[in-house]
């Protein structure tokens, strides 16, 4: 009898393990594979523009262009963002500025992309994570049920 109780034991921990790794592949699985896109807006007192600087109107950002101002511009500071429209450039650990002319003002858009060196690991342990935990619950319910059934022959 001590064997089929150590069974079951088993069988539940197999069990609630397997549960924890199937909920931890979904969670990496879903994560973003691909480098953040940051950006950030603030209004600029025209003095600081030089002539030589190029200060694009608002309304010559494309409709995913104004997108991300509008978003950085809500934000309070560094906001992430979806997309990475052509308007802007998205150095890797560092920002890039752009001046654009919105209603009157001038602002400065800074944008940028914060590289993601793990990320090429993150899909392919989801799956790992969710092969070992589908295992898992069949070893963990087969040692249940093989340790009922050694039970019920006594």
């Amino acid at each position: 009898m001590g064997t089929n109780s150590k069974n079951r034991f088993i069988g539940w921990a197999l069990i609630i393990f397997a549960v924890a790794l199937l909920i931890i592949s979904g969670l990496l699985i879903g994560a973003p594979s691909e480098p953040a896109t940051r950006a950030y807006t603030t209004e600029t007192n025209e003095s600081q523009v030089s002539p030589d600087d190029e200060v694009v109107s608002y309304n010559n950002l494309s409709a995913a262009g104004q997108d991300v101002f509008d978003q950085a511009l809500r934000a309070d500071g560094i906001t992430t963002v979806n997309q990475a429209p052509p308007d802007f450039d998205y150095p890797d650990d560092t920002m890039d500025y752009t001046y654009v002319e919105k209603n009157g003002t001038i602002y400065t858009i800074g944008t940028g992309s914060n590289p993601c060196w793990i990320c090429a690991f993150v899909e392919p342990l989801g799956i790992v994570a969710g092969l070992a935990g589908v295992i898992l619950l069949v070893l963990g319910v087969s040692r249940r049920r093989n340790g009922d059934a050694d039970a019920t022959e006594d």
